[in-house]
This record gives structure tokens, sequence and C-alpha cells, in this order.
């Protein structure tokens, strides 16, 4: 039977989405599909697995058959960006593919470039509500909404900016 649960992990805690999933799955529930932070797990108390989450944009079938012969099995995608994998928990010598030093700091910096793009693209569009051009708006209840939508999610997005450099900042100390 399916279970669905709906949890909030920003892309700067990729790790901690990774451990989330593991814990879920030695718990018997393991991901079947994810959808804008609704999780679909199906239940199965036999198997447990350990996942592997990694940012890649316009992924071709290599990459793919690259996770499946280092032992991984294509689950799901975010975005068609945060790709999802697992390998049965008793796979000791199965290894993390992407785990060095250089391509943690390059999934990072690829991170912080798709959100600055989403970000910057976000600004252009609520360009009319800070300049004012919506001035007959202010009136409206809506408009005040709109206005603190749009900083909750500014403040979001410098979040996750701010926490993705902390990230490479910390990769390149060691």
């Amino acid at each position: 039977m399916a279970k669905r649960k709906f949890r909030l992990f920003l892309g700067s805690d990729v790790g901690k989405e990774e451990e989330w999933l593991t814990e879920m799955s030695r718990n018997g529930l393991h991901l079947q599909k994810y959808q804008l932070f609704s999780y679909t797990f199906e239940e199965d108390p036999e198997k447990s697995y350990v996942y592997q989450i990694d940012f890649q944009q316009n992924v071709k079938d290599d990459y793919l058959q690259l996770y499946k012969d280092a032992g991984w099995e294509y689950v799901t995608n975010a975005i068609n960006a945060f790709h999802y994998f697992r390998t049965e928990t008793s796979n000791k010598e199965v290894r993390k593919l992407y785990s060095d030093k250089e391509s943690i700091r390059d999934s990072f910096n690829r991170m912080i470039r798709f959100y600055v793009t989403i970000f910057l693209c976000f600004l252009v569009s609520q360009l009319g509500i800070f300049t004012g051009l919506f001035n007959s708006w202010k009136s409206y209840p809506f408009y005040y909404t709109i206005v603190g939508v749009d900083a909750v999610v500014i403040v979001l997005y410098v979040y996750v900016l701010l926490s993705l450099r902390k990230r490479v900042q910390s990769i390149e100390r060691k």
C-alpha cells in the first residue's frame, strides 16, 4: 500500500534528505515518487535501502547507466534536476558516486547557478509589484498578500543561496 508524507527539504539539505529517506526505508517505507514536497512510499518491511540524491540537469542515458553499473537503482527525480537513487543496505561494496570533494563542490555550484537563474526570473516577474506599477492595487488586501508572499520567497532564496555558498566554502577549506 502506498503512503504519502509531506516534508520540506531545501537544495542545501540534500544530505539530510538522503538520511531521512534511508531512515524511512529502515522503517519499511521505500520511496517511489517525489512531487512538490510530497513523497510517495511503498511499504515493505523485508527490504531496506540507502539513498543518494544527485543534482544534475539535462541527464542522458549514460549518466543513468553509470549509476546502474555502480549498483544504484534509479527511483525518481524532482524538477528533472534532483535525481534519487537507491541500493540495498546489504550491498556494502556499493559506494556513493560523486562523493569526492571536487564533485560535491561542483554539484553545489551547479545548484547555486540553477537557483540564481530561478531567483532572477522571479524578481523580473515581480518588478511591477516592487516598482509601484500596481499602486492602484494597494487598496486591495491581496496586494499585501502578494507582497508578503514575495518577501517570504525572497528570504527563502537568499537563505538557500547563502547555505549553498557556505557549503561550497566549507568543502574548499577541507
